[in-house]
């Protein structure tokens, strides 16, 4: 039975402050601290970073299909047209399945803006309040302060308990606003074709504006999708140093908080994200690699299993106890979001969108390149019980409480299923990808194999022949880039991948016959469809945005 667990969502981030006409879209939803607030607060910093995680799993709207990051990955994956709605019975979530990105820009805009301004006051409070940044720079780290010689009891004199704290709350801060810069670059940064990536191309885009605690209280103008992502990758980098320096007796208090791991895999992906940018220079390579580095840190950190194939459609990916689970949020009653949730939009067996008709699919044509040999096919409802339910997921996800039946009168009601964000075979894909675009043809196939070879249903053998051809295909350099390809929309189907694989491999594909609007049409990410617009408050109220206004 869920724990009740009352989050301490502290006024440290959530305090409301009437917005300033020309804060508008910089502060869209009027959650901010001012540093005097935050200096009369208790326990500050502890109280600011559990408000700013809270963050990760609400928003301010009332829609049901805002519910924080799971909404934005949802979006994201219908976008990418891996997931079709097959009717518009409630209207949630169907703008994203007309691929109207205008529907989501200001609401995604405001997500991230909203928490980088939290994180830079309190960045900007904490080092006002407390002298670890300080410190760190006077003093150099603790594994240089060893290396010259420094004994335990010096350097307990320059590091006491209270920095070990305080650095690992300040890692958590960076590698948030880290993981925010990285989001909202990939979205407001332009995809191009497959085959006309521009050398270094983001170098020359003006994407978004920066706000760190240096100039977060002046409006700033436009930075390079180039610029965005060296803050993103600066805040992390250090967020992993500060992790690796002070945190090696750290114990998170739950998969929710950041960790060394999930600050790798996000940067790990932040890498592999931007690098198809750095095409035809030599950062392209440098980046693949960083890419690579940062999921092997993960993997071999053998803190994470994969999923076996025993276990592929026993649990309902509805568990944080999941031992692949990186990054994941516990839903307990005080934070359920009820049908306001990933549940409650998706699982047949809750009370949800999905069960009274409002069905949200696998692409039909991604269905059916599906194996054979491929037990994931089984993650997908045949419809031989239901047509209604036919190609829902509710093999992969369904409810821990009930994981069977969608009688009225069993159905789940309470949503404390929980909210996968990262997991251990993500970092495989990365790693498996990289080393493709790095030439290292075995080696990724090594890593995707890892994964595979637990989802080949054994129950047949006739299907291990068949999975010794998709092996055997992997040395071939295009079999091996579309087993990848797959791999991604397959395995991370639903999870919130699909519109950045979508992107960063730049190819076309055919919609399904199963979705309800534009079925069969032939899409790629280089569509008008796919380019996220500034919204325009901020157009409006941004004074170095001028040229942008509209009549």
């Amino acid at each position: 039975m869920k724990k009740h667990i009352i989050l301490a969502l502290t006024a440290a981030a959530f305090v409301l402050t009437a917005c300033e006409k020309d804060f508008l879209e910089r502060y869209p939803e009027g959650g901010t601290i001012r540093q005097d607030q935050y200096e009369k607060l208790d326990n500050q910093l502890e109280g600011s970073v559990r408000g700013m995680y809270a963050r990760l799993y609400t928003m301010s709207g009332s829609s049901h299909d805002e519910f924080g990051k799971r909404s934005i990955d949802l979006w994201g994956d219908i976008l990418s047209s891996d997931i079709a709605l097959t009717g518009k019975t409630y209207g949630w979530l169907y703008t994203d399945e007309q691929m109207l990105t205008t529907n989501r820009t200001g609401t995604i805009w405001s997500h991230y803006y909203s928490q980088i301004h939290n994180i830079n006051a309190t960045i900007k409070s904490f080092k006002k309040v407390y002298s670890f940044v300080g410190d760190l720079e006077k003093n150099g780290w603790p594994s240089e302060l060893k290396a010259a010689g420094m004994t335990k009891t010096q350097m307990d004199s320059i590091y006491n308990k209270a920095a070990y704290t305080n650095a690992l709350y300040y890692a958590q801060l960076l590698g948030l606003r880290g993981y925010m810069y990285s989001q909202l670059v990939k979205f407001y940064t332009p995809v191009q074709e497959s085959d006309k990536f521009l050398a270094d191309s983001i170098g020359n885009f003006d994407c978004i504006p920066l706000y760190t605690e240096d100039n977060t209280d002046v409006v700033q103008p436009l930075s390079t999708a180039a610029v965005v992502y060296n803050q993103a990758f600066s805040d992390l980098e250090m967020s992993i140093k500060l992790f690796e320096e002070f945190g090696a007796n750290y114990i998170r208090n739950s998969k929710l908080e950041l960790d060394r791991e999930v600050v790798c895999g996000i940067l790990a992906l932040a890498y592999l994200n931007e690098c198809v940018y750095r095409a035809g220079t030599p950062l392209y390579a440098v980046h693949v690699q960083k890419a690579l580095d940062n999921a092997e840190k993960v993997i071999n950190s053998n803190l994470y299993q994969t999923l076996k194939e025993s276990e592929l459609l026993t649990t309902g990916f509805n568990s944080v106890t999941n031992p692949g689970w990186i990054w994941a949020q516990e839903v307990t009653v005080e934070t359920s979001g009820g049908l306001k949730s990933w549940f409650g939009q998706m699982d047949i067996h809750s009370y949800s969108y999905a069960w009274a008709g409002d069905t949200k699919v696998i692409d039909a044509t991604l269905r059916d390149m599906i194996p054979a040999w491929d037990k994931r096919r089984l993650w997908f409802n045949d419809g031989k019980a239901n047509s209604i339910y036919k190609d829902c997921p509710d093999g992969k996800f369904f409810s821990e409480k009930n994981p069977v039946s969608t009688n009225a009168d069993d159905i789940d009601r309470d949503w404390l299923s929980d909210n996968v964000f990262m997991r251990i075979e993500s970092m495989y894909l990365i790693a498996a990808e990289a080393n493709w675009r790095l030439g290292n043809t075995a080696q990724a196939a090594s890593y995707l194999t890892a994964i595979t070879d637990q989802r080949l249903d054994t129950t047949a053998f006739l299907w291990q022949d068949e999975y010794n051809d998709f092996k055997t295909g992997l040395a071939t350099d295009s079999k091996l880039k579309e087993a990848i390809i797959y791999n991604w929309r397959i395995e991370m189907w639903g999870e919130g991948y699909g519109l950045d694989t979508f992107r960063r491999f730049g190819e076309s594909r055919k919609r399904g016959g199963n979705h309800d609007y534009a079925k069969g049409v032939a899409i790629k990410p280089s569509d008008s469809y796919y380019n996220f617009s500034i919204p325009n408050g901020e157009i409006i109220y941004n004074p170095y945005l001028g040229d942008k206004k509209t009549n």
